[in-house]
């Protein structure tokens, strides 16, 4: 008998994101390690990230074993909304 596949939506499973900003004026931003769903991870980054400059963008990785970081969602700081990758 097949195992079924977990059918949980992405957003409500347990994962590892991280967090930070990019700018080209910045050559290296501090970055927050997060785990739990996106939702929680795009909190997290607006309440560390949501006062530096306009022009800069919040960038949320997700850290998968198998995949290595890759990135899932952006934001323009002072932006209502985030862009999310497939």
């Amino acid at each position: 008998m097949a195992t079924p596949k977990n059918t949980a939506p992405a957003e409500a499973q347990s994962a590892r994101y991280i967090i930070t900003i990019r700018h080209h004026s910045i050559s290296r931003a501090r970055e927050i390690v997060a785990q739990g769903t996106l939702a929680a991870a795009k909190a997290q980054a607006e309440a560390e990230f949501g006062d530096e400059q306009r022009d800069y963008v919040i960038v949320i990785y997700e850290d998968s074993a198998e995949y290595g970081p890759h990135l899932v969602a952006s934001r323009r700081v002072g932006a209502g909304t985030w862009e999310d990758l497939p």
